[in-house]
């Protein structure tokens, strides 16, 4: 015997509720069965207690529409009669928002959810009303923000609707015909953007964003022919919607050709990201996008590079015997810090964006996703070079890293550091670069060409672990010496590169010793480096006919390449004046700066400044990095076990049901090697600290094995009691302890059991606790009930009871 399928009156609840997304969604459903209705125009007017929606269309042609069409959910349209319509479900959004008011030719109706429930008032209308005209009423006033919110939303939904909509008397809509894009056909309208999103309106109402990544470039896409949609109207029928295979396959084309247009100059977070995806999904020629698409960025200075020149990077550091490794800065925060450790050149650091990049929350999945990666490799192009030296390199816990790392900078005497060749020709740049950084920093040309105005820097010679060059901001530039001490080989490259680092520390606009580099400073840099670079030039010549003119004093050889730099200048200016033009480098009043006295360096400066550099460093000695980055690896390998040995215990509690033997002895096994791997420790730092094992509780244990660097740090920390302050700082904090199995700390487990309530303990099973009981229930879903421990414990009874009668 056939029966038909039945609907039960609760889901008239879930189509009203579980559709009800925001206000202007809701708003939008009464536009579009406008649009249905024939109308040309529709006026809304929307406030903090209320709206209205009045159409010109055709309204509900008889009590029978009224009856089957407004009191019937689920109705189908007919083809060809409505634009968005499919089975008159939209309407049901806004009553989950307002109580209505529904007036149309000779009918009125009212619909109050939380007073008349799912029922409705039809009453006559008298007069009659043409087209259609909703009034509502917010069940909760809207605040001011939500009131601007829901207006811009409007504005975005029906951008391009075809039919005048005005919003608070003014028109919202456009046309698509009359605007400029970049393709049209029959399926939709296109224009492309290099960065973003990709809005697309189905018929001119938007349906959603998609993110950059998907297609490599933003954009807009407005259909002229419906687009398939979801009930909710908020996602596309990707796969069975014929229109939007003829859409999706035309902007497709557009986006990888604009990609191609771009270049390889000029690749955008866009594509960056769609390539890392592409990258794990084994799409297209993997071994190109392996070495070509610039998918990881590194510090310092948010640099893109390819994932092998990332791995060739990571081969160059080997503690242990590793092949390769590198940090991740563990966020936003960390990122200045993560600078200053990858510029000293210590280990190859990643920005957090990369991770985000590639769809991970954490180091370990994408390490995982490296791994997919090398796979995907040699299944693409087993023979190909880049798939023999792929491997996945070890990962450096960046607090070891960070907790390590002693920033040294101190300010020193050109007397004492530079030989006598290289003091010559640091000491004609001085002065170059002391007049260069005035006119950076927003000084002007002045007398004998010396700068005016802008912040008088004094130039100095520095040390530092982390640093090219640093600034406080207001009184003093320090240039590295070990980057001055080039200019003795190799002088104008040398000396462009120190025009560089004065350009990038007046950008600063501060203290740079423990500041990132944001957009706004790049901005900054790119408009210095832009504006002045004829200075910049100028200066350059300024220092090497000071420098070349000293050595002349002494009678010195014509040689080297500041010689024959300035002797290809004046060359080319004694031709130039012969042909009767004028000088490559014209200026009445370079003779005054190539002869202008450069001020000797004052010790006290040097001295007072250095007092208040080691009064904010570090007093501890330089770490044997080896060390420090091996010890990194092996605090990371410890905490992603440790992670994984809780998500299995996790996964055992909450499977007080699970049944299969395999998952119960991977469990297990895995409780046991960490068991094992405690108790050895455990005893070792025992044996270490020469103190009977049962002082050293689980606790305890906990905290030096996490938080000491090395054992004569741990035999420190053991004296001084610091897991006591720790304890205190988190005594607020019941979480502290979570990330740790306790199972045998008997102290411990007697707290636990003396907190359990008393008519949980008639439910229990032996050896459970109260942890346990909450970790169970949470993953059962009774986390929204009250007492919903016990509530758990119950059903957890019945159950069991069940099973057993069974």
């Amino acid at each position: 015997m056939q029966l038909p399928f039945e609907l039960d009156p609760q889901i008239i609840h879930h189509i009203i509720y579980s559709q009800a997304g925001s206000i202007g969604k809701a708003l939008i459903e009464l536009l579009m069965n406008s649009v249905d209705a024939r109308a040309t125009s529709v006026h809304l007017h929307l406030s903090r207690e209320g709206f209205t929606c009045t159409d010109n269309g055709q309204g509900f042609a008889s009590r029978h529409d009224v009856i089957n069409y407004f009191g019937r959910f689920g109705t189908p349209h007919q083809e060809g009669d409505a634009t968005y319509g499919r089975f008159r479900l939209g309407r049901g959004q806004i009553m989950a928002h307002a109580r209505t008011h529904w007036r149309s030719m000779n009918w009125q109706m009212q619909v109050d959810t939380r007073e008349m429930g799912y029922n409705y008032e039809l009453d006559d209308l008298t007069p009659a009303c043409s087209g259609c005209d909703i009034r509502g009423e917010w069940y909760e006033p809207l605040s001011d923000a939500e009131l601007m919110s829901a207006t811009q939303e409007l504005r975005d939904l029906v951008r391009y609707t075809p039919v005048k909509v005005s919003l608070n008397d003014r028109v919202i809509t456009r046309l698509p015909a009359s605007e400029k894009w970049d393709a049209e056909d029959d399926f939709a309208w296109y224009r492309l953007r290099e960065d973003g999103a990709v809005s697309i309106y189905n018929q001119g109402v938007l349906v959603r964003h998609d993110p950059g990544h998907m297609w490599g470039v933003g954009g807009l896409i407005v259909s002229k022919q419906a687009i398939g949609l979801n009930v909710s109207r908020t996602e596309i029928l990707r796969k069975t919607c014929p229109v939007w295979a003829g859409i999706s396959a035309r902007f497709g084309k557009m986006a990888a050709a604009m990609t191609r247009r771009t270049g390889e100059h000029r690749k955008t977070e866009s594509r960056r990201e769609k390539m890392a995806r592409a990258l794990m999904a084994g799409e297209g020629d993997i071994t190109e996008l392996y070495s070509r698409e610039e998918v990881i960025t590194l510090l310092p200075g948010k640099k893109h590079v390819t994932l092998s020149t990332f791995l060739r990077s990571c081969r160059l550091i080997t503690p242990g015997g590793y092949e390769g490794c590198y940090a991740v800065a563990d966020g936003v925060n960390d990122v200045p810090r993560g600078e200053l450790i990858a510029g000293a050149g210590i280990a190859v650091v990643l920005h957090p964006l990369t991770i985000t990049r590639f769809g991970c929350y954490s180091i370990t999945e994408f390490n995982e996703c490296l791994a997919r990666i090398h796979e995907n490799l040699r299944a693409f192009d087993p023979e190909s070079w880049y798939s023999s030296r792929a491997f996945e390199p070890a990962v450096i816990d960046f607090a070891v890293l960070s907790d390590a790392f002693v920033e040294r900078t101190q300010l020193v005497s050109e007397k004492h550091a530079l030989d006598a060749e290289t003091r010559r020709a640091w000491v004609a740049l001085r002065w170059c670069l002391h007049q260069y950084a005035r006119r950076c920093t927003g000084g002007r040309e002045g007398y004998a060409g010396s700068a005016r105005g802008g912040k008088n820097f004094t130039i100095l010679l520095g040390e530092s672990t982390s640093a090219k060059a640093w600034t406080d901001g207001q009184t003093y530039i320090a240039c590295n010496v070990k980057v001055v001490r080039r200019l003795r080989t190799d002088p104008l490259r040398t000396a462009g590169y120190l025009f560089s680092l004065i350009e990038h520390e007046a950008a600063h606009e501060g203290d740079s010793l423990d500041c990132g580099h944001d957009e706004a400073f790049y901005q900054r840099f790119h408009d210095i480096s832009i504006s002045i670079a004829d200075v910049r030039q100028r200066y350059i010549h300024v220092w090497m006919m000071k420098y070349t003119t000293s050595m002349e004093r002494e009678g010195k050889k014509a040689e080297g390449k500041a010689w024959q730099e300035r002797y290809l200048s004046d060359r080319v200016g004694n031709g130039r004046e012969k042909r009767g033009l004028p000088r490559m480098i014209e200026d009445a009043r370079l003779t005054e700066d190539i002869h202008a006295d450069v001020a000797e360096e004052n010790p006290l400066v040097i001295a007072h400044l250095n007092i208040a550099l080691r009064s904010e460093q570090d007093p501890r000695l330089e770490p044997n990095w080896d060390t420090v980055m091996l010890r990194g690896i092996l605090v990371f390998l410890k905490r992603a076990e440790a992670s994984c040995a809780l998500s299995a215990r996790d996964w055992v509690m909450f499977g007080d049901e699970m049944t299969d033997p395999g998952c119960l002895a991977l469990s297990q096994q895995h409780q046991d090697e960490e068991i094992d791997y405690d108790r050895s420790e455990k005893e070792r730092i025992a044996a270490l600290l020469n103190i009977p094992l049962n002082l050293l509780t689980q606790n305890i244990f906990f905290f030096l094995w996490t938080e000491t660097n090395d054992d004569d740090d741990l035999i420190a920390a053991w004296h001084e009691k610091r897991w006591e302050a720790c304890h205190e700082g988190q005594q607020e904090d019941d979480s502290w302890d979570d990330d740790y199995d306790y199972s045998g700390d008997a102290d411990w487990e007697a707290e636990m059991q003396s907190a359990v309530p008393p008519d949980w303990k008639p439910y229990m099973r032996p050896g459970e606790t109260r942890w346990m009981i909450e970790r169970n229930a949470a993953a059962a879903g009774f986390t929204v009930y009250f007492h919903s421990e016990l509530k758990y414990l119950k059903w957890r009874a019945e159950r069991e009871a069940d099973g057993q009668a069974g």
